[in-house]
């Protein structure tokens, strides 16, 4: 049987929405003009759109412009509900940021990336509504008797797989981290059996990389990558951050938590350092993904994955 290079066969307490409405068009508009209102959901909401009801349970997860909400439909799929924050943004801002992620999950429709059922705007609020992944990365991380270099090969085969085809399409996820990695429990109709498969998700400030603007980039301080940091030294901002990115997730994996750095030590080399030191098979394909310099980097996800599929 043929397989590719991946080995794939080819064949309300915690709602911080508590009393908040904020209107979404802050410019001046005629008095004829309904003005739009954001209308936060509540648990227990059901929310129909074109005959399809979804039903909304707790909040799970926040991010700066998102709040994700477990839900289910009428057949019983176990879904999210990601509603977009205003976070003091016009109408139309708001518009824009949920019809970019949507084209992304669109666009980008993989089985190593979250899958969108749908995606609607119900009183002047946009929701997109996406698989619900059983844990994140970050939990697995934590688990006790994590055995982690048990992990590496399956965890990495998926997120390197998602970013690939990223990477083919000409985008740029920018924010592949531990919370944005998710393990979704694939059940047989048949059986009770059930497989893992890991994801790659949120898509929001995923862009094409010719559009990425390094200046007004953000990043969480502790995932910077040294090209953002000195581009005049190490290189301009492109599809090696996430190269690099995914390099400090399975560093995290080893490590058993996330390690943070500030910016000398991420100038210097420390996560690089920190790859050669471990005592595992994996370090050295590890380090090589979080060279400082974009020239001397893993080139691509299927490089990253051979280096690591060759190790043990």
């Amino acid at each position: 049987m043929n397989t590719d290079n991946f080995g794939n066969s080819l064949d309300s307490s915690q709602n911080p929405f508590a009393n908040f409405t904020l209107p979404l068009l802050q410019a001046p508009v005629p008095a004829n003009v309904p003005q739009k209102t954001f209308s936060p959901p509540n648990v227990g909401d059901i929310i129909t759109y074109k005959g399809r009801r979804y039903y909304l349970g707790p909040q799970f997860a926040t991010g700066h412009f998102g709040a994700v909400f477990e839900c289910t439909d009428d057949w019983g799929n176990e879904l999210a509900a990601k509603v977009l924050l205003p976070q003091n943004r016009p109408y139309e801002a708001v518009r824009q940021s949920w019809e970019r992620e949507l084209a992304n999950l669109v666009n980008l429709r993989h089985p190593n990336i979250t899958y969108i059922y749908d995606a609607f705007e119900c009183n002047d609020t946009f929701y997109l509504i996406i698989e619900r992944c059983s844990y994140n990365f970050e939990n697995l991380i934590c688990w006790p008797d994590l055995r982690s270099e048990c992990w590496i090969k399956p965890v990495a085969r998926c997120v390197l797989q998602a970013v690939h085809f990223i990477h083919a399409a000409g985008y740029v996820h920018k924010d592949i981290h531990a919370r944005n990695v998710l393990a979704r429990h694939i059940r047989s109709e048949m059986t009770k059996e059930s497989s893992t498969v890991f994801k790659v998700g949120d898509l929001g400030i995923s862009r094409l990389e010719p559009q990425i603007d390094a200046f007004n980039t953000v990043f969480a301080q502790w995932m910077l990558a040294p090209e953002f940091l000195l581009p005049r030294d190490f290189g301009r901002v492109g599809m090696p951050v996430d190269i690099y990115h995914a390099g400090l997730l399975f560093l995290s994996l080893l490590l058993k938590r996330i390690p943070t750095f500030n910016r000398d030590e991420i100038l210097k080399g420390k996560p690089r350092q920190m790859a050669e030191a471990l005592n595992s098979p994996y370090g050295a394909a590890i380090a090589k993904a979080l060279r400082r310099h974009v020239a001397h980097r893993t080139s691509c996800a299927l490089e990253f994955w051979h280096d690591i599929n060759t190790s043990a």
